[in-house]
């Protein structure tokens, strides 16, 4: 069975004359086969030189088959993407977790404040129940920041009341509410300036002169005299 010849591929000649008045004219030669192409531009002066012209074409277009350029693999331009990265989310704020009758309750651990200065684990335990104890009593959500002043004196306080007993109640008969406001920074050693009531200007009260002994057993002053300031 005779092989197949493949198809062949055409020569395809582009020729571009620009019209000109001079006796010399220019042209420019596009020879392409296939992926291959050579363009040339040339002058010319006579119609026939045409011919020869476009077979100094054809034999420079076989010498680029011949040996054909390697054309390289060009990189694909890389997308700059224009969002902006995400920030890291803010720190999660521990939580303590009170056990309720149904469940349990995580609250923060800066809504549950011991301000009497009680700093043990038995003191907060203790905190933690009785967190519980107002929480199942409907007077507490846990949401809302609640300062305990005296851990101790409060178990003392709610040790014999039942859940009946606490809607008889408010949240603030136990605990504080609210978060704990910095207190003002003073300087102490601001001094207030003395004023005279008679005339409202500062006085200016300048101290003694060294006292030396006179030989009556008398002060005096040294040198300058002593200035009094009556207010």
């Amino acid at each position: 069975m005779p092989n197949k010849k493949s198809k062949a591929v055409p020569t395809v000649i582009t020729l571009t004359l620009p019209e000109s008045d001079s006796d010399s004219r220019d042209g420019t030669l596009l020879i392409q086969r296939g992926d291959l192409a050579h363009l040339n531009r040339f002058t010319y002066s006579r119609i026939a030189d045409l011919t020869e012209i476009i077979a100094e074409a054809l034999i420079a277009l076989s010498a680029v088959e011949a040996d054909p350029p390697i054309i390289p693999d060009v990189p694909p331009t890389p997308i700059v993407s224009t969002k902006k990265p995400a920030l890291p989310p803010p720190p999660v704020e521990p939580t303590v977790d009170i056990p309720l009758k149904k469940g349990k309750k995580a609250v923060k651990i800066s809504h549950l404040k011991l301000t009497g200065g009680e700093m043990d684990a038995a003191a907060y335990r203790q905190a933690v129940q009785l967190a519980a104890i107002l929480i199942d009593g409907k007077l507490w959500d846990g949401d809302t920041p609640i300062r305990i002043d005296d851990v101790y004196a409060l178990a003392k306080k709610m040790k014999h009341l039942t859940a009946r007993d606490m809607p008889l109640f408010s949240l603030t008969d136990f605990v504080q509410v609210g978060a704990v406001e910095p207190e003002p920074v003073t300087n102490e050693t601001d001094e207030m300036p003395v004023v005279d009531d008679e005339h409202d200007e500062p006085l200016t009260l300048t101290p003694p002169h060294e006292l030396t002994h006179s030989a009556n057993g008398h002060h005096r002053a040294k040198g300058a005299s002593a200035q009094t300031a009556l207010l």
